[in-house]
């Protein structure tokens, strides 16, 4: 039994995410791994079919993921332990902190929660992916219709002018009027920095430890790499099948391995751990939520 949870849970739907085996040239790999470590939502925004997404699509992949867990969690009835009770020096005990999994339906009403339980990601972002995106800039033909919401903006442009006057136009509307005043997504945006690897081995490590099956080194030395290096720094930090772990080179003690899954589950002040992630989701945020830590 998971000691993550106050009664044994079976997760059905929600599964850890091995890492792909790749073939090619060595140079191949290396490079895949380099666009690995470094792919974050620093870089620009990905640009599909004449749409916008805000952040990489793995970002709303791992959204969806937490989900998907937190709809089976509350379906099981889940309570979940965010921090055990321990004995001070005096003999006394702290108090359990415990969250009740529960999503908050009104959040996700456009997303058909009941396919989010069922689906791939692949799949459900087929008829939902409307929802996050935006249209990049186009020129409308003379069949189509100007459009009435309000996050569009029709201009008639003369196109005999230059390029260079067209813009400064632009810029002295916008200036004088605030008519590209950028305005945050209000629905379905997602909080903070995006890192996919940061993400994915948060999840893993979750959905693991409340399976219960593997121990903490087990997890962290998986031949299938559920828990993955996050960047160069910090790529030899994990168990591979090319040998033994910065973690297992510094000492044999599990209370290493325990120490690193606490973080990746349990989070800190400065950093949410999966718990706190999936609590967040199920609030209706990603990651963050804006006034929760889920510590208290």
């Amino acid at each position: 039994m998971s000691r993550h949870t106050e009664k044994p849970i079976k997760l059905a739907y929600s599964h850890p995410i091995k890492k792909r085996k790749y073939e090619g040239t060595e140079r191949e790999l290396r490079q895949r791994e380099f666009e690995e470590l470094n792919n974050d939502s620093r870089k620009k925004s990905k640009v599909v079919g004449g749409e916008v997404l805000e952040k990489t699509i793995h970002s709303y992949r791992m959204w969806f993921l937490f989900l998907k867990l937190g709809l089976e969690l509350e379906k099981q009835g889940t309570v979940l332990i965010m921090k055990d009770s321990t004995r001070l020096g005096d003999g006394t005990k702290t108090k359990r902190i415990t969250h009740k999994i529960r999503v908050n339906k009104s959040k996700y009403k456009d997303w058909d929660l009941n396919q989010v339980l069922t689906l791939k990601f692949d799949d459900w972002w087929k008829t939902h992916r409307y929802l996050f995106v935006d249209e990049v800039t186009k020129v409308l033909k003379p069949n189509e219709v100007v459009s009435n919401d309000p996050d569009h903006l029709t201009i008639q442009i003369d196109t005999r002018r230059r390029f260079t006057d067209i813009v400064n136009d632009l810029r002295n509307m916008n200036k004088e009027q605030g008519l590209f005043k950028r305005k945050s997504r209000e629905r379905y945006s997602i909080n903070g920095r995006i890192r996919y690897l940061t993400l994915l081995n948060r999840y893993n490590c979750l959905v693991l430890k409340l399976e219960g099956e593997l121990t903490n080194r087990e997890i962290l030395t998986h031949e299938d790499q559920y828990i993955r290096p996050t960047d160069e720094r910090t790529k030899n930090g994990y168990s591979t099948q090319h040998g033994l772990s910065d973690i297992e080179k510094i000492s044999g003690n599990e209370m290493n391995y325990g120490s690193t899954i606490f973080d990746l589950i349990s989070g800190s002040k400065k950093s949410f751990g999966g718990k706190q992630i999936l609590l967040s989701v199920c609030d209706g945020y990603f990651m963050k939520h804006p006034t929760k830590d889920y510590l208290d």
